[in-house]
């Protein structure tokens, strides 16, 4: 995501501070939470390419390896 996806997370999150309906708030909240999830996935993966192995992240997410792998390896297929 790089500094750009957090420019587009501050944006969102302003998006819906200064929202004036409840349909702006719902539709700018839905998209903040897509870009966070996009941000905690590249996170991850620059954990990964940092060295930090799979039951590290694991830990730091409360389950197994195996379950962080589950959710975020499919961006990450290249190293185990």
């Amino acid at each position: 995501m790089g500094e750009p996806g957090w420019v587009e997370v501050r944006a969102a999150l302003e998006a819906v501070e200064s929202a004036e309906s409840v349909t702006a708030q719902v539709t700018a909240g839905r998209r903040l939470r897509q870009l966070a999830e996009q941000l905690e996935c590249d996170l991850v993966q620059q954990a990964r390419a940092n060295g930090l192995r799979w039951a590290e992240i694991g830990q730091l997410y409360g389950t197994s390896k195996q379950g962080v792998q589950q959710r975020f390896r499919r961006r990450d297929s290249a190293t185990s």
